[in-house]
């Protein structure tokens, strides 16, 4: 990328170069000085390219530190400022990182737009003033999110290209962070040695370069190729030099890197049969994924307390005008009663009536006010306890079930032939369905995931999911555009267990070996299952109560719900219809 002159304000750019070579190094802290003494300096809306370099560096060491919300309003007033400026550079450079905050931190389906948005805009001959994304970074990106997507050939091209791209720049973080990402793919396909080779490369520049927070996700990489092969001493001890590579490096690992070192170190020492340390590492990520999630829920809450303020202080001050305006012309009513003897009755009246009003308006008003002021205040108790309930069931239960079903299948594994080899099953089992259940819950909870997108996405990830485990296939074709509809928790958690307990069925009762799945939008949500099973019986009768619920939930949606064998084929049709509207909330 060209590099065009860096500002002239001397004391800006000095800031900007210390910003930058603190975040080289993972100082978090001493990074966002320098960049919010640098926003200190700018006049408001007239400096929107110095401001646009310095919210994507806060952006930046905020994604570092898991916290999701208060990055993406950086970004998405980043992306403003660029598309003021016509810079496409710039414009890209806010989408990556969109994209790698849903990607990293929000785990959501949204990553693949933004990523797609940002090679679209880079330019042919980019240019810039201080270190942005380059297209070697976006290429590398998309590469991970497509082999998390198991997209495995469209992800190794982009992962080669970013790494050919990386090379060619002598950009040596982004070479390993390349090669990484190509283990990861290795490792996805079921090659653990080649996928090992391409770890140690990744190690050995993250080495070379100082990098530690690719260096740890480098040598955990390594350990779970191992223990993929069999190599369990191996595993065992590249494992435990990638924790204590972590420990001894700590500051300069990022809080995103550290929480997914303990699930993937988790993993490995599951694999190789080492119970003591993944539950111990289990128990890190959830501490960490939870320290996390309760920072964004906070900086959510602070930032809905700052409208509902921001909100109130418009209505007042629109109060107070009126009511200065009411006063103003009382007094001009008032004095050309005076000047005007001969009406002065008619016009006293006129104002007594006047003012009366006026009263009863305020007085109405105030009414409204105070309601409302008593609905936002329960808006905001409501989300603290679902954010309570949300932790608790997450920090508590989850904990617990996932203990639960990691030692009953180790005791499975030591032992199959164990006299409580069923009951360990059975209860594994258990668990591992209950703690599905409390995801399913805690997402419902969850109101930054109320959108008839967000619903879209879950219902398709879940039946993917679910197929996959029971070896069965998933044709899936759902709308790429969604109206901007706000669902309601009993909505969500209806229309999504009406479809967990259509794809239960199929499980259980259709003998399927795929599923046809169609999500589309007209007047509302349309879902359309259908199996190559065995059908209805004969006599139409439905299976067990499971129909029975599922119609039930579709009333209380006002839904359409309609279960009869498929047309044209063999195997059952499930469709489900639920009337929306652009004004839901």
């Amino acid at each position: 990328m060209r590099r065009l002159p860096a500002f002239p304000d001397s004391t800006l750019h000095r800031h900007i170069e210390q910003a930058l070579h603190h975040m080289d190094g993972f100082h978090g802290d001493s990074a966002m000085y320098h960049i919010n003494e640098a926003l200190g300096l700018l006049v408001p809306d007239e400096q929107p390219e110095e401001e646009h370099y310095l919210l994507s560096y806060r952006a930046e060491v905020l994604y570092y530190e898991g916290l999701f919300n208060a990055a993406m309003r950086d970004l998405n007033k980043a992306e403003r400022l660029a598309r003021g400026l016509n810079d496409s550079a710039l414009i890209a450079n806010a989408y990556n990182l969109k994209g790698l905050l849903h990607e990293n931190i929000q785990d959501s389906k949204e990553a693949l737009p933004f990523l797609r948005l940002a090679l679209a805009w880079f330019p042919r001959r980019p240019a810039s003033r201080y270190p942005i994304s380059e297209l070697y970074h976006i290429h590398g990106n998309m590469g991970s999110y497509l082999t998390s997507l198991g997209r495995m050939d469209s992800a190794r091209h982009h992962l080669e290209t970013s790494l050919r791209l990386a090379t060619e720049a002598g950009a040596a973080r982004a070479m390993a962070v390349a090669w990484w990402g190509l283990g990861n793919l290795e490792l996805r396909v079921g090659r653990p040695a080649i996928a090992l080779g391409n770890y140690d490369r990744s190690w050995a520049i993250a080495d070379q370069a100082k990098d530690h927070d690719i260096g740890v996700d480098a040598l955990v990489g390594r350990g779970l190729a191992l223990a993929e092969a069999g190599r369990t001493n191996e595993a065992l001890e590249a494992l435990e030099r990638a924790r204590a590579y972590l420990i001894a490096h700590r500051d300069q690992v990022g809080l995103v890197t550290q929480r997914n070192f303990a699930r993937m170190a988790a993993h490995g020492y599951e694999r190789i049969g080492d119970l003591n340390n993944a539950l111990e590492r289990m128990g890190e990520w959830h501490h960490i994924d939870s320290a996390i999630a309760a920072q964004n829920i906070r900086t959510a809450l602070s930032t809905q307390a700052m409208l509902l303020k921001a909100d109130g202080d418009l209505e007042l001050a629109r109060m107070e005008r009126q009511r200065v305006a009411e006063q103003l012309g009382y007094e001009q009513r008032r004095r050309q009663g005076l000047i005007i003897v001969g009406s002065l009755a008619l016009v006293g009246l006129t104002i007594l009536l006047l003012v009366n009003n006026a009263r009863q308006r305020h007085r109405r008003r105030s009414a409204e006010l105070e309601v409302q002021h008593a609905i936002q205040e329960r808006t905001i108790a409501e989300l603290r306890v679902r954010d309570q309930v949300s932790r608790d069931l997450h920090d508590d239960l989850g904990v617990g079930l996932s203990a639960l079903k990691l030692r009953s299948e180790m005791s499975l594994r030591q032992d199959p032939s164990s006299t409580n080899a069923p009951f360990l099953r059975e209860q594994a089992s258990a668990a591992g369905e209950l703690i599905t259940s409390m995801r399913d819950i805690i997402w419902a909870l969850q109101d930054d995931q109320g959108s008839l997108d967000d619903l879209v996405a879950y219902i398709s990830a879940h039946a993917r999911q679910y197929l996959d485990a029971h070896g069965i296939s998933l044709r899936a074709a759902l709308d790429e555009r969604w109206p901007a509809i706000q669902l309601t928790s009993q909505q969500r958690r209806n229309v999504f267990l009406i479809i967990k307990e259509a794809l239960h069925n199929v499980v259980k009762h259709a003998g399927a070996n795929r599923v046809d799945m169609r999500i589309t939008w007209a007047d509302g949500l349309t879902v359309e299952l259908v199996d190559d099973g065995q059908g209805l019986p004969a006599n139409g009768s439905r299976r067990g109560n499971g129909s029975v619920n599922m119609a039930e939930r579709a009333r209380q949606v006002a839904a359409n719900f309609e279960v009869s064998n498929a047309t044209n084929a063999r195997g059952t049709r499930v469709s489900l219809h639920v009337p929306l509207t652009g004004n839901e909330s």
